[in-house]
């Protein structure tokens, strides 16, 4: 991944903005838990670092609104059942706007985030990029394996692509763009975008 800017938010830790991402995680005790950090290398920001400036995002599940509580390197979200979650947030530092998302489940079929991974069906290992509501061919995804095995993909001209799953546990999907997109947040100007989206689910 590229490391294109960096990202203190006002911490003491300096972060790469395409290097860390959002990610879910379903636990046995019905909550999902929400990491922030290298997932690859099982690096998980804390409260004393970036985790802090997610604490209140409010994680999705079934059209219900949740609110964080917050742990030392995650936060926990009072899920039920085996509905898909998602949780996303946006941060401003310097002139970008950097934008995370990230779902658990593979049973929604609908894009609700403007770079986000659909799968075609059902639990399907075959997934849609969107990019603003729209097929994106070209791409590219790496999957992390339960064992933090990762492989690149890269989607066809219709935005798909089949993603391998030989062992049991839990996949993460991460995907990446930049865009030349000025806004403001917060009051807050921004000159370029940079989105993050995740989706983990068990196979």
């Amino acid at each position: 991944m590229k490391k294109i800017i960096a990202l203190t938010l006002g911490l003491s830790a300096a972060l790469s903005a395409q290097a860390h991402m959002l990610w879910l995680e379903r636990g046995t005790d019905s909550q999902t838990h929400a990491f922030f950090g290298e997932y690859s290398d099982q690096l998980k920001d804390t409260q004393d670092s970036a985790l802090k400036s997610f604490n209140t995002a409010t994680a999705i599940q079934d059209k219900q609104k949740l609110k964080a509580k917050v742990e030392h390197d995650h936060l926990s979200y009072a899920t039920k059942g085996t509905a898909d979650v998602q949780l996303s947030n946006e941060l401003i530092y310097g002139e970008s706007l950097l934008t995370y998302h990230a779902k658990a489940g593979r049973q929604n079929l609908k894009a609700e985030s403007e770079l986000d991974i659909v799968p075609t069906q059902i639990n399907s290992n075959t997934f849609t990029v969107f990019y603003q509501g729209k097929p994106a061919s070209g791409v590219e995804l790496t999957v992390f394996s339960p064992q933090y095995w990762e492989k690149k993909y890269t989607t066809n001209q219709q935005g798909q692509v089949k993603v391998e799953t030989p062992w049991k546990g839990q996949y993460v999907i991460e995907i990446s763009k930049e865009a030349d997109k000025a806004g403001k947040l917060n009051q807050q100007a921004y000159k370029k975008q940079y989105l993050v989206t995740s989706l983990s689910f068990i196979h």
